[in-house]
């Protein structure tokens, strides 16, 4: 099969949030049919609703600065489908996704003529396949996985973990995890496995109490960041920190994420206990340290001097955009020239609520996605802002905008949807040198 070819197949199974089927009967079905290789490794399995993402990537990058060959699997994708399974930080070749998909289509097609699996697999789901297929392929030491939407019906909760990490709790996808945070915290917590340790990023509420009850429930030790795990946080430059890190198993002093935002700190210190917990994969002080130091995340509080200074983040929730509101507020008082698109599911009100009053102007692009909203909507719901708006049915248009009218000394800054990162990220390192980009 050519990549060309995978990737309309995987198209045709339609937008990856609106067209799911949360269950775990199909790909259970279909990778137990291909070998179980999602059992071929020791698993780091990171749930919650904000923070997952960083929390896999600085995992995956102490265990690889730690000598072990480490998978990554993380959702959605910036720019190319690839970015989603990396081993040893490398991503997968088109090539090689399209040979591996081959054989998982192939698997779900004997499972369909058969009557195993009631419907093909979801967009997501064939690509947990690919991905559980891949790494065992390369034979790696460990497989850190995101999770996709929710926890207990999600895709990657078919494997059977060495150590979970639920991020935290907050409002994200209501429709189908729930409408209360306990709701959501039910939904997440279901992976955790019996006798299995749990780290929690958890805050006090309703969902920390949900968790508490899962893991006890479960007989799943388990650590909580400020109780077991403990930090303290200096400022350093460019919106990053300095921390010192006490967990039950040793105290870190200076430890420098190398990740914007002071909120990566307890990213940082979830994921250090995270990786403390792998018992069979030990990862010293100095791979701590440097793994930490030297990941990267694209797209999250991530800074570039193109034509303007230019932040990317896709905050797309209310937590993110009260991260992203934190983070432009220590910032200092430059202009801020917002280019923001958002998804039809999410709760722009809310969202713009936090993010307009900080913006001189406002650049409305749509987001290009089936799920993406117009411009003229987000502007009808959000009179108040009306003056300061301005209406692009392009993105690229929208950006391009923002950087003219942006004054020298100004920030531009990209949100509202990773989708609208993604579809403006090459863009704004086309006009980035990278020996004066901001990390």
């Amino acid at each position: 099969m050519k990549y060309t070819d995978f990737s309309r197949l995987l198209a045709e199974r339609g937008n990856e949030v609106q067209g799911i089927h949360l269950g775990l009967h199909r790909i259970t079905g279909v990778i137990s049919s291909l070998g179980n290789p999602h059992l071929a490794s020791p698993v780091l399995h990171i749930g919650g609703t904000n923070g997952k993402g960083s929390v896999a990537a600085m995992s995956d990058s102490i265990l690889r600065h730690a000598g072990w060959k480490s998978g990554l699997y993380t959702s959605p994708h910036l720019v190319r489908l690839g970015e989603r399974i990396r081993v040893n930080g490398c991503e997968i070749p088109p090539r090689r996704l399209a040979a591996v998909a081959e054989k998982v289509f192939q698997a779900e097609s004997r499972l369909l003529r058969c009557g195993h699996i009631d419907r093909p697999l979801t967009y997501f789901e064939v690509l947990t396949a690919c991905a559980f297929c891949h790494f065992a392929s390369e034979r790696v030491d460990v497989a850190v996985v995101e999770v996709g939407l929710g926890g207990r019906l999600d895709a990657t909760n078919v494997v059977q973990p060495q150590v979970c990490v639920i991020t935290g709790i907050s409002y994200d996808h209501q429709a189908l995890l729930g409408r209360t945070l306990s709701e959501i915290a039910s939904e997440k917590a279901g992976i955790i496995k019996p006798g299995v340790p749990v780290v929690s990023g958890c805050r006090p509420g309703p969902g920390r109490k949900v968790i508490r009850e899962q893991a006890r429930a479960l007989g799943a030790p388990l650590w909580e960041l400020d109780r077991d795990i403990r930090l303290n946080l200096s400022p350093a430059k460019g919106g990053r920190c300095i921390m010192d890190l006490q967990t039950p198993r040793r105290r870190y002093a200076r430890l420098r994420p190398g990740l914007a935002g002071l909120h990566q700190a307890r990213n940082a210190a979830l994921s250090v206990a995270a990786v403390e917990a792998l018992k069979q994969l030990p990862a010293g002080p100095r791979a701590i340290r440097a793994g930490l130091r030297r990941v990267e995340w694209p797209g999250r509080m991530d800074l570039y001097d193109a034509r303007r200074a230019t932040l990317l983040d896709g905050a797309h929730n209310p937590e993110g955009a009260r991260v992203l509101k934190d983070f432009l507020e220590r910032a200092g008082n430059r202009e801020v020239y917002l280019v923001f698109g958002v998804l039809r599911d999410k709760e722009v009100s809310s969202l713009a609520g936090t993010l307009f009053p900080l913006a001189k102007e406002i650049h409305l692009a749509r987001v290009r996605n089936s799920r993406g909203m117009d411009p003229d909507e987000i502007a009808s719901r959000l009179p108040r802002f009306r003056s300061r708006i301005r209406l692009h049915q392009d993105a690229l248009d929208a950006l391009r905008s923002a950087w003219e009218r942006c004054p020298a000394r100004g920030l531009v800054v990209v949100t509202g949807s990773l989708y609208l990162v993604g579809e403006l990220i090459e863009a704004v390192r086309a006009e980035s040198p990278p020996s004066v980009r901001g990390r």
